[in-house]
């Protein structure tokens, strides 16, 4: 079994590189990759470690980077990076997270207020430039019963859904512009090929309404390596639709739980919602094409 998408203390997880080998150890999985978001630092710490005192399988060098299509913020996958090479180039594109956490709590702010969501007096002075714009906001709109008639049930219960369903969704009053700190899809994916990786989409399905124009938006006008096809909240039919159009646009198929610690308590390595079964016989036709670390 494999899992090829989860994060670490780098960006937004909550456990430490050693704590997730020895994870990816405890369910015997064959290959993994740390894929945190716009930053490979987690491989620099490796190259000074004894990983197989952690971890006796093989690792992928991997990245999540954001980006954007349609104007909506998405992420991509890139697999078999040359790391070193990625921490140098991600330095130009992306501004730290902490700053861009900072940019999008003011521009939410007042999205909230012109849409009518009623805040407590002075609720930005306490802000932390750690905590993600959409927890922080998520927490204050739920704290006054008065403004769940402008959000929707599924938003209401989920930091995670009222980002995807709202802040990024341009048909939304509260969609938050980023086309100043998130690179074009372009740009992102030539990051991830100057570093000699692949290209992966993954859970394409976590962006909802929006997901089958964004899909077939990049299928008809970029080039792609493959599909994140196995994730933790794929349904049957999700799956195998992903599985369908992997076959008939000749495309790599991975796979990942997304995990992120504490901050996702119910999603495991390996095995997601603790079903998740990611083969390792899907790497037979692209392994060879990475790099192995």
């Amino acid at each position: 079994m494999i899992d090829l998408h989860m994060h670490t203390t780098y960006s937004d997880g909550t456990e430490n590189c050693e704590t997730v080998l020895k994870k990816c150890q405890q369910k015997n999985l064959d290959y993994i990759s740390i894929t945190d978001h716009n930053t490979a630092l987690v491989y620099k710490e490796l190259e000074n470690k004894n990983v197989k005192d952690f971890y006796n399988g093989k690792i992928i060098p991997g990245i999540e980077l954001n980006t954007k299509v349609l104007n909506i913020p998405i992420e991509i996958l890139g697999y078999g990076i040359d790391y070193a090479k990625m921490n140098n180039l991600v330095k130009k594109v992306y501004i730290p997270a902490t700053e861009r956490n900072f940019i999008e709590v003011k521009r939410l702010y007042k999205k909230c207020i012109n849409y009518g969501i009623k805040l407590s007096n002075n609720c930005l002075d306490t802000f932390s430039s750690d905590t993600f714009a959409s927890v922080f906001f998520h927490k204050e709109i739920t704290k006054l019963p008065e403004n769940r008639k402008l959000i929707s049930d599924e938003a209401w219960e989920s930091s995670k859904i009222f980002y995807r369903q709202y802040m990024s969704d341009p048909k939304t009053p509260l969609y938050v512009e980023m086309d100043d700190f998130v690179p074009d899809f372009e740009t992102a994916s030539n990051l991830i090929k100057q570093c000699g990786g692949l290209v992966f989409i993954p859970h394409i399905y976590e962006y909802k309404n929006n997901a089958n124009n964004i899909l077939n938006f990049i299928l008809n006008n970029y080039s792609i390596d493959g599909i994140e096809c196995y994730y933790t909240t794929f349904s049957n039919e999700q799956h195998f639709n992903l599985l369908n159009i992997c076959k008939k646009n000749k495309l790599f198929i991975s796979g990942g739980s997304d995990f992120h610690g504490k901050y996702k308590p119910d999603v495991d390595i390996g095995v997601g919602y603790g079903d998740l079964q990611i083969p390792t016989d899907i790497l037979s036709n692209w392994i060879n094409k990475v790099k192995v670390f």
